[in-house]
């Protein structure tokens, strides 16, 4: 895992038709152009109660499904790369799970390490071997964060894919086409 500079990956990100949307609060989420293409998934647990976007397919799973159907999707997709992207700083996103990850040695390992990037919203470049730690994160998220900003993305750069990891215990995937959200359809039937 490395940090690589916001400036250089927003670029990339935007060939792919995803673009930075700011709120307020120095809250910057992604999202994908609105296309007729565009396929949106929105994950939730029964007591859930974070909005969906418009035209969101709605599927409801048990709150362990979540960081799960993350998973498979990256594993059906064989992404070689994604990237992780704070809404925030860094920092909210370390504070929420501390003690979630606390005896998780690969991220012990990369926390001590990541230190100077706490403040800023550069993007985090994982690999396949990464991709464990990250569910970990994920997970971790998804139990422990309460405040919007420390909610989480991930996007790659090799197809139009979205995730948006909301910490009142829902996900949200943005599909840029058709052929793509039927690819992965399997991760969210179960």
């Amino acid at each position: 895992m490395e940090f690589v500079p916001e400036s250089e990956v927003m670029n990339l990100l935007a060939e792919q038709g995803v673009t930075p949307a700011p709120q307020e609060d120095d809250r910057v989420y992604l999202q994908m152009a609105d296309s007729s293409d565009v396929v949106r998934v929105h994950l939730t647990t029964a007591q859930t109660e974070a909005e969906p976007e418009a035209e969101a397919r709605v599927i409801t799973v048990e709150p362990d499904g979540l960081a799960a159907a993350v998973a498979e999707l990256i594993q059906q997709l064989r992404l070689n790369q994604v990237l992780l992207i704070p809404v925030s700083k860094w920092r909210h996103v370390f504070d929420a799970v501390a003690f979630s990850l606390a005896e998780n040695e690969d991220w012990q390992e990369f926390e001590t390490t990541a230190t100077v990037e706490l403040n800023t919203r550069d993007p985090l470049l994982c690999e396949p071997g990464d991709y464990q730690t990250i569910i970990a994160l994920m997970r971790a998220l998804l139990t422990d964060a309460d405040r919007a900003e420390q909610g989480l993305m991930l996007a790659t750069t090799a197809a139009p894919l979205l995730v948006e990891i909301v910490p009142e215990g829902a996900i949200r995937v943005s599909f840029g086409n058709q052929v793509l959200a039927d690819e992965v359809a399997d991760a969210f039937a179960r």
